[in-house]
C-alpha cells in the first residue's frame, strides 16, 4: 500500500528519517506544481535521484562542457549515440576516456545532492512512496548516499539560505560582467584541469578571487539570470548563489534592465526537443481550414435518403415516412381519445392531433351501460303463501 500525503502535514525531514529508520526500499515521488522529484531508496539509503526539470545526465554533460573536458559538439555526438544505443551517458563518457570512474561518481553524487537540497526548501507539495524500484538504476557509478548526510547538509542550507537570498536581486534578473570584470585575468583560463579535483577553491588567485568565484564568473560570458547559471554550475545551488552575491558586492557583476537573452545550449535538456521552437504561433489560415474541413464532408457526404447506412447523418434529413400505428396501438389511442372527450368519443381531438378516427371511435361509450359498482335492487318477496 502506497504512503502519500501533503508536505504541510509531514515535512521532508520526518519523511526521510522514517524511511531511514525503517530501512525501506522503494521510490519517493515529490511534486510541487509542474516539478516532480524521484528519490530511490534501498535499505533506507538513497541509491538514485532524478527530476523532470533537469536530468542529472544532462547536468553532468553540461558541467563537463563548462570544465573543458568536452566540447558542445562532442557532447551532442554522445547524445545522438545515446539515443541509438540506449546506453547511459555515464557509460558513454567512460568509454570515450574523457572522465574516469571516480570523477563520474563524484559528479553524480554532487548532482543528486543538489536536487535534494533544493527540494528541502519546499514549504508545500505532495509526496507518495511506493515499494517499487526501477530496474535500470545506475548501481555501478552511483554510490549510495546515507540519509543523515543529506539531512545535515539540508539543515545547514536552510539556515544560511535566507541571508544569501537577501543579497541577491532575484533569480530571474539578468546579470552581466561589469567593465571591471572585463579587465580581470582569471586563473582558470590558464588551467582548467584542476577543477574536478577541487584544489585551491578557497585560495585567492592573482585576480583576488577564490577559485569558486572565478568559476562562477566565467559562466557569465553572456548576460544570464541566476536561475540559468544554477542549471549549469558544477557547484550546489547555495554555493553558487553565495559566489554570485560576492561578485555583485565586489562590483564584478551588475544587474541589467529587461530580460536576459536566451543562450543557445543544445546539449542542455529542457524537457523539449532541441529542434522544436520554444514558442509556436498558429497560421491565420488554420481556423478557416478547420471550418472547411468540417463543412465540406457535411455538405457533400450527408445522404439524401433515409435508407443510408450512416444513420447518424441520415437523421439530419426530414422525415418522409408516414407512421401508421398497428392494431393494438390504434385501439389504445381510441381508448385515450374516448376517455379524454367522452361526449363525441374524441373524434374532434383526434383530428386536431393528426390522428383521425376513420368511421368513428371503435371503443363503446361505457357511460351508457349500467354501473357495475352499483348493486341492483333485490326483487320484492311474493306475498302469496305457498301451499
Amino acid at each position: 500500500m502506497a504512503l502519500e500525503g501533503s508536505l504541510r502535514d509531514f515535512d521532508l525531514f520526518s519523511l526521510f528519517n522514517m524511511i531511514k529508520i525503517q530501512g525501506k526500499n522503494g521510490t519517493l515521488v515529490l511534486s510541487q506544481g509542474q516539478e516532480f522529484i524521484k528519490v530511490f531508496f534501498e535499505n533506507g539509503e538513497i541509491v538514485g535521484c532524478d527530476s523532470n526539470q533537469v536530468r542529472m545526465e544532462d547536468r553532468l554533460g553540461t558541467m563537463l562542457v563548462r570544465l573543458g573536458r568536452l566540447t558542445g559538439e562532442e557532447l551532442l555526438a554522445m547524445v545522438q549515440v545515446q539515443r541509438q544505443t540506449l546506453k547511459r551517458m555515464g557509460t558513454l563518457l567512460l568509454e570515450s576516456g574523457k572522465v574516469n570512474p571516480s570523477d563520474l561518481q563524484d559528479a553524480l553524487f554532487s548532482q543528486a545532492t543538489a536536487i535534494l537540497h533544493r527540494t528541502f526548501r519546499w514549504v508545500e507539495g505532495d509526496y507518495r512512496f511506493d515499494s517499487m524500484l526501477p530496474p535500470d538504476l545506475d548501481r555501478d557509478h552511483f554510490v549510495p548516499i546515507p540519509v543523515d548526510t543529506v539531512l545535515m547538509e539540508a539543515a545547514r542550507i536552510q539556515d544560511e539560505w535566507p541571508e544569501v537570498e537577501r543579497r541577491l536581486p532575484g533569480m530571474e534578473v539578468p546579470l552581466a560582467r561589469s567593465a571591471k570584470a572585463q579587465e580581470l585575468h582569471l586563473d582558470i583560463d590558464q588551467d582548467v584541469s584542476s577543477l574536478l579535483d577541487g584544489k585551491g577553491q578557497m585560495q585567492l588567485g592573482t585576480s583576488g578571487l577564490t577559485h569558486e568565484q572565478e568559476m562562477v564568473l566565467s559562466y557569465f560570458e553572456n548576460p544570464e539570470s541566476i536561475k540559468d547559471i544554477i542549471q549549469v554550475s558544477r557547484y550546489e545551488e547555495l554555493d553558487t548563489c553565495k559566489a554570485i552575491a560576492d561578485l555583485i558586492e565586489a562590483g564584478l557583476l551588475e544587474p541589467m534592465a529587461g530580460k536576459a537573452p536566451k543562450v543557445a545550449r543544445p546539449w542542455v535538456h529542457d524537457g523539449k526537443s532541441s529542434q522544436v521552437p520554444e514558442e509556436w504561433e498558429s497560421s491565420r489560415f488554420l481556423w478557416p481550414l478547420v471550418a472547411v474541413g468540417f463543412l465540406v464532408p457535411l455538405l457533400l457526404y450527408v445522404p439524401h435518403h433515409r435508407g443510408s447506412m450512416n444513420m447518424g447523418l441520415a437523421s439530419l434529413q426530414p422525415v418522409d415516412v408516414l407512421v401508421v400505428p398497428e392494431g393494438p396501438t390504434r385501439l389504445r389511442q381510441a381508448w385515450a381519445f374516448r376517455l379524454a372527450s367522452p361526449r363525441d368519443g374524441g373524434i374532434l381531438l383526434a383530428k386536431e392531433l393528426g390522428r383521425p378516427l376513420d368511421g368513428g371511435n371503435p371503443v363503446a361509450d361505457l357511460s351508457k351501460y349500467p354501473d357495475p359498482m352499483v348493486p341492483e335492487a333485490a326483487p320484492a318477496p311474493d306475498p302469496t303463501p305457498k301451499r
